[in-house]
This record gives C-alpha cells, structure tokens and sequence, in this order.
C-alpha cells in the first residue's frame, strides 16, 4: 500500500505513521541519525505527495547537501544509503520489528515508501519455549477470564492526531537539521531571478518563432502583432508556399533556435538558484505561436527574439529604450536607442553580410504594462545573439554592477535595460561586455 496524501484523512494513516514513530525510536536506528533523516525525509514527502522531492538529485541535495547539478553517476551517496536503509529495515523486522502490524518499504527502482501489513503469526505456529521450572502435575489450572479488547473507535482521532504531530515534527526536525548543516547554494542573478520567479503568479516563458523570421526574409514582408495572434499572416504565402499539398507551410511549423533553448534551459533553474524549488511548478514554456493576449495579463513573462521572431515584444516596445528592428529587404538590424547618454551611439547596426562586426544582445527588465507581473525581454540583431544573454546571466562580473545599480536601498530591483556586444562566433557569442545601461 503505497502512502499518499490521500491515506493521511486516512483512519489507517495514523497506524502507518506511527510505524515511522516506532522505527525512528528504536535500537537498531538509534545509533543511525543518517538513517533516520533519509527515513523521515522520505517517507514525510512520500505521505505529502511530494514525488518531485524523492529523486536521487533531490535526497542528495536536500538531505546530504550536495550542491544543486552535482554529477550523481559519480558521487553514489544516495543509492549507497539507501540500499543501507533497506538492509536496516529487513533487520528492523526480522527482530524488534517482527511483531509489528504494518512495514514500511521503500522498493526497489525508486525512493518513494510503502506500508504493508505484515503476516500475522498465528498461535500454533509459535516455537515451543521449555519453560525453566515445570509445574507440579498435580496443580491444577486455574481458568482466568479474558475481557475482550477494547474498541480502537474511541482512539481513532487521538491517533491521528498524534500521527500528524509525528509528521510534523518530523518534518520541522529535517528542515531544522538542514538549516543548520546544509546551507542554500544561491546561484546567479538572485534579484532578478526572485523578480521573474514568483508564489502569487505564473512566469511564461516564450522562445522565439524561427518559423515566423524565414516567412518574413521569404514573403519579404513584415508581420504585425494582430495578424500573428489571429493566425492570419499565411493567406497570401506566395514564396513559402509547400511544393506539395501534403507538406506542411511555413507559418504552421515550430521551429525555434538553439540559442533559444539553451537559454530556456538555464532560465528554469531559476528557481533552484534561488533557493526555492517549489517554484518551479509555476513555469510554463509556451510557443510564441500559442500565446493568447489573455496570456499577457497578470504573469510574468519571458519573451525571446525580436519582432521578427516573437510579435509580442512589440507590446512593450513603448516603454524600453532600446528598439530592436530587422529590415528584412536590406538584411540589416538595428536597435535604436531612444534616450542616448554620454557615450552611447543613437542606434548599433548589425549587417550579416560583413560578419566581423559587433553583434548586440538587448535584455530589458519590465513592469507588467498589461496588467501585474515582470517582464523580461530578450533580443538582438541576429539569432545566435541570445547566446549574450546566456553570457550575461551567467557571469557574476557581467549581471553583477548591473543589478547592484538597480537596486536601491529597500532591496527592491527597479526596471532596467542593459545592451552588450559580442563577436559571434561559429556556436555562440564571445567577448560581451555591456555598451549601455539605463535604470527605470
């Protein structure tokens, strides 16, 4: 019987929690506190519901302090625990345990616990025990009446109540224990990802549409916000129609940049960096073709690429400073820089067809001006540019002056835009460092 968060309204839970109170107590665990924490840690997560915990990278974090994406195929710390903590409790139950109602497993090929009620050993199959001193054969046996046992009906709530004070205080003990011997391994931009990552709302992320960038450079023709959202931009495809009826066109195919995905994937650890990976249940990674304007309202938001990969940055093109803009006849992009501060040029021109030029990375940290939230905005003047941003979410001598600037004194990080350059390299980008800065 496997524990779920539904057996804890359970009147059976009590006796399963009260299982772990036993073992957790007893001699063969007393002198094992390693043992015990994996134990209460496991089976506590297991009566939650709370499977994404009970993986090998997180019992090694959370429970041995491991620091977050450490290589788990070489430090073995867990399965060599966990396969101890099987071998303890089949000692367990093969002595002081044996008379026990119920046992606690954790199966094979996974870390999540399971209860099951043990064999009752009937009376007959008892061994016979000589007894040290016989009777005299002449003593009679005296009759004794046995009253029948009392009722668990009365004990039903008391025992549940005393279940879940075991489960809390077992989960107070693990968390109070990792507090003081396992700190939280922070990483990266904390401020902007605690601006981004928030309990109260969602944070969408959105690659970009590369689909949508080879229908502009194909169809030589730009493609509003409106038209994108309404799906309506391919009915009058004249170069990118498909050769054949069978194939499918252009406009409907998801095709999104490598660039793009390994910043998506550094993006989602977010959280985890953080220090708060239950975060990490209010991300969602939408396709910029499946975004809804309802999208837009109340989340924070993540958006990647131009206007020529992702429309729906024009949203919030009135508030930046920065305005990334690809001429799609002239193969040129530029961003325009709105409000020029001493030193910085009033656009940056990026040409493919000379390649040793600079290349740009644009990242502007938004309010919401659709309704509540964050938004993160991230483009530039080629696709590989994303790769920039990598860079700078990356690099602590990057991000760092920036959101120390940003800051103020309460702690709270206000707007900003940021702008490298890069040499783009074959695979990436190389080189940045920032050209412009402005704070909101």
């Amino acid at each position: 019987m496997s524990i779920t968060p539904e057996t804890v309204a359970n009147t059976e839970s009590s006796a399963e929690l009260l299982e772990l109170e036993r073992v957790l107590t007893s001699h063969s665990f007393a002198k094992s506190p390693r043992l015990c924490s994996l134990l209460g840690f496991i089976v506590t997560h297991s009566l939650r519901g709370s499977h994404g915990d009970l993986t090998e990278q997180q019992i090694g974090i959370q429970v041995f302090g491991r620091v977050p994406g450490y290589n788990s195929s070489e430090d073995t710390i867990v399965r060599v625990t966990v396969r101890q903590l099987r071998q303890r409790l089949d000692l367990y139950y093969s002595s002081e345990g044996a008379g026990n109602e119920f046992r606690i497993d954790i199966p094979k090929g996974g870390y999540i616990a399971a209860v099951e009620k043990q064999a009752v050993r009937k009376v007959s199959e008892a061994p016979a025990i000589t007894p040290l001193v016989s009777p005299p054969p002449s003593a009679p046996v005296a009759s004794v009446s046995v009253p029948p046992p009392p009722s668990r009906k009365p004990y039903v709530f008391a025992i549940a109540l005393l279940g879940l004070a075991v489960l809390v205080l077992g989960v107070i003990c693990i968390q109070q224990r990792r507090a003081a011997s396992v700190p939280v391994v922070r990483k990266g931009p904390i401020a902007l990802w605690q601006a981004l990552f928030t309990s109260d709302r969602k944070t969408l992320i959105v690659p970009g549409d590369a689909a949508l960038d080879m229908f502009t450079v194909w169809e030589q023709k730009s493609v509003p916000l409106d038209w994108y959202a309404t799906h309506t931009y391919d009915r009058e495809s004249k170069a990118s129609v498909p050769p054949s009826h069978t194939d499918v066109p252009l406009a409907t195919r998801s095709v999104t940049p490598m660039a793009d995905l390994a910043l998506v994937a550094d993006l989602v650890r977010g959280p985890e960096h953080m220090g708060a990976p239950e975060l990490e249940k209010n991300i969602e990674i939408r396709y910029a073709r499946d975004v809804v304007v309802a999208d837009t309202h109340d989340n924070n938001l993540i958006l990647i690429g131009p206007e020529s990969f992702d429309p729906w940055v024009t949203l919030y093109q009135p508030e930046m400073d920065f305005v990334a803009h690809y001429d799609y006849v002239s193969d040129v992009y530029t961003i325009q820089n709105k409000s020029p501060r001493a030193g910085e040029q009033a656009s940056y021109i990026y040409r493919r067809v000379k390649p040793n030029l600079k290349n740009f990375t644009h990242i502007a940290l938004l309010a919401n001006s659709q309704g509540q939230g964050r938004v993160l905005i991230v483009e530039g003047t080629s696709m590989g540019t994303t790769y920039g941003a990598v860079n700078f979410l990356t690099s602590e001598w990057l991000y760092g002056p920036i959101l120390r600037q940003a800051t103020d004194s309460s702690g709270r990080l206000h707007d900003f835009e940021v702008l490298l350059s890069g040499d783009f390299i074959h695979g990436g980008v190389g080189n940045s460092k920032v050209v412009a800065f402005h704070v909101h």
